[in-house]
């Protein structure tokens, strides 16, 4: 691998960081959604309401973490999925060894979560930073725990598409950063 390669993978962390939350949080949101959407439409024609079964888990966790049933599923299937796929790609696109590598970006991040929850407990902590902490952490090492056992034939694969197409990796994640970042600040 060139020099010029490497600068470029390492410039990449940073716009496939933000591209890999972004999306992780979007396909989470358009599962529920899209998951929701028959008991939504049946509920609007039929004239339901959630019924009590629903009031029911939604108080349960409302009690447990301050939050209704569908937040309280998207936090964890969002955490679990950032976190996993955070350590995943970050790994596979940084150019040395995806094992060591993933161990210390899974170290860096949960040191980053526990110090991030002990500013919540100075400043004020509620269940949704404590779950989602919790979560994410859990999805942090599930990463790491896919890299572990990962084969040398799966990494060979993964570091030759790398290879081939660094170049483009870094161009769309940097554009889809830049788009998104211009279109929250407008």
């Amino acid at each position: 691998m060139n020099k010029h390669s490497k600068t470029l993978r390492w410039l990449s962390l940073i716009p496939v960081a933000f591209t890999t939350f972004v999306l992780s949080d979007w396909i989470v949101l358009f599962t529920l959604w899209f998951m929701r959407l028959p008991f939504i439409l049946f509920e609007k024609v039929l004239g339901f309401g959630s019924g009590p079964i629903g009031r029911f888990m939604d108080g349960i966790t409302n009690f447990l973490v301050g939050l209704n049933g569908i937040e309280t599923l998207a936090v964890i299937a969002t955490g679990l999925l950032t976190g996993s796929a955070f350590v995943y790609i970050l790994a596979i696109i940084v150019p040395v060894n995806s094992k060591s590598t993933a161990k210390t970006l899974a170290t860096i991040l949960i040191t980053l979560l526990v110090l991030g929850l002990i500013a919540f407990f100075v400043n004020g902590i509620s269940g949704e930073n404590i779950l989602w902490t919790i979560v994410i952490a859990i999805g942090i090492l599930m990463g790491w725990h896919s890299i572990k056992h990962e084969t040398e034939k799966e990494s060979e694969k993964h570091e030759n598409f790398i290879q081939k197409n660094i170049k483009r990796i870094f161009i769309s994640t940097l554009l889809f950063t830049i788009l998104l970042v211009a279109f929250f600040l407008s």
